[in-house]
């Protein structure tokens, strides 16, 4: 996967106005920062050139974990979608990453940080996104002005103290019109925090939409957890910025979404990448009967050749 070719020049020319070195710098303190956040919802950025080292950095990730949501949402969500919100914007990663899964009549970013806002419509600058409205907001202190048929967030209930969680995911179930999207990181703490929201939206008459198929209660045992991957294309500004030498990077996410009405929500979600062995193929699912392993050779033909080709995150 690689981000839009518009989303590239415009990071190449922010790397461009700003001394390698700098970007280089910022982006460790800003990685470091992200790496020891304890949640007590403090500022993480209050700089230009940290919102600049953070698009350059965590921008591409961002973009690959949105992205693959999305094409786990779409295999059974068909609703149409025309407005979105999205909360805890940053420099606006989930916007281009749902640019082309639906034809936008409005879509607001909100977002707490002015450098982050800034830097988010520097990049989106002659491009289809330039009429996006960005709003400075801390859902910790504001109120969700408006509704929307799609309200995501990614990467910002992790941010928030422990005790303000529940109410901030309250607001974005109150600002929900269809849909509501929550990506966090793919660790134990990030899963801990979509168990929360998962039992906390069902209670308030929400429809898992994905990733669950299982609409009891969550399977996985409390020693393991329940995450996916991306993987995005490192460009040059990217593996500068990152000082990486592979020309990608995984990112790791889990995710939950919400529908405000039932949808069909059948199959079995592949858990980890399928062992492929000489004549079959094993693979960890979890499902309406709960976490399985299950094992397809050659006489399972079509099922065979399909899970082969398959990878964590996908149905069967």
């Amino acid at each position: 996967m690689e981000i839009p070719e518009k989303l590239k020049e415009n990071i190449n020319k922010l790397l461009k106005e700003n001394q390698i070195s700098k970007v280089v710098e910022d982006s460790q303190i800003v990685s470091n920062r992200y790496r020891n956040n304890d949640g007590n919802g403090k500022k993480l950025l209050t700089q230009k050139s940290e919102a600049i080292s953070y698009a350059i950095s965590r921008m591409p990730a961002t973009y690959a974990a949105v992205s693959s949501v999305l094409e786990q949402i779409s295999e059974n969500y068909k609703e149409e979608l025309t407005t979105m919100i999205d909360v805890g914007a940053g420099t606006g990663a989930v916007v281009w990453a749902t640019n082309n899964k639906n034809i936008w009549n409005d879509i607001k970013c909100l977002e707490r940080e002015e450098s982050m806002i800034s830097v988010g419509k520097q990049l989106m600058q002659d491009s289809e996104l330039n009429k996006v409205t960005w709003e400075k907001f801390d859902i910790l202190q504001d109120e969700i002005k408006e509704k929307a048929d799609l309200v995501i967030t990614s990467y910002m209930i992790n941010e928030l103290p422990k005790e303000m969680r529940q109410k901030a995911v309250e607001k974005l179930w109150k600002a929900t019109n269809k849909l509501l999207v929550i990506i966090e990181p793919g660790t134990p703490a990030g899963f801990a925090n979509i168990l929360e929201i998962r039992k906390n939206i069902l209670d308030a008459g929400g429809y898992i939409v994905a990733p669950c198929c299982c609409l009891g209660e969550c399977p996985i045992s409390k020693d393991d957890w329940c995450a996916f991957y991306a993987r995005i294309a490192r460009s040059s500004a990217h593996r500068q910025a990152k000082k990486g030498e592979l020309g990608y990077e995984d990112e790791k996410f889990s995710y939950i979404a919400f529908s405000k009405i039932p949808v069909e929500n059948k199959g079995e979600r592949i858990l980890r990448h399928p062992q492929i062995n000489s004549g079959y193929v094993k693979v960890k699912v979890c499902g309406a009967d709960g976490i399985q392993e299950k094992t397809y050779s050659k006489k399972d033909k079509d099922i065979y050749k399909k899970v082969r080709k398959m990878d964590a995150g996908q149905k069967i």
